[in-house]
């Protein structure tokens, strides 16, 4: 199923996974939960390629999760701060976090 497919799913788990399905994308969500809101506080927290984060952020921003607002008009500069439905899905990113530390528990032989 391709993502516009999921998109108009009649199955509400493919319709979010469509907005919000991938990795980078719910990584900085959760920066954005803990008050991260600038391209460079987001950048060097995920350690992500900037195209990668550009394109991320706008999509955010298009499906209503992001705002973009200006912090600077000379240079011009963008913050990303959570609307009303972004803070909705921080309760999903909380039990992810939670499922993650009963179910995959950091093991050092395993990352390194």
């Amino acid at each position: 199923m391709s993502s516009s497919e999921r998109a108009c799913s009649p199955c509400p788990v493919a319709r979010t996974l469509a907005r919000i399905g991938d990795g980078w994308t719910f990584l900085i969500l959760r920066d954005a939960g803990f008050g991260l809101t600038r391209f460079d506080q987001f950048e060097k927290s995920l350690g992500v390629a900037p195209n990668i984060l550009t394109k991320r952020l706008a999509a955010l921003v298009e499906n209503g999760l992001l705002e973009k607002r200006a912090y600077s008009e000379r240079p011009l500069r963008h913050e990303y701060v959570l609307t009303a439905m972004g803070r909705d899905f921080q309760p999903v990113l909380a039990a992810m976090y939670g499922f993650g530390r009963q179910w995959f528990p950091l093991e050092a032989r395993a990352c390194g």
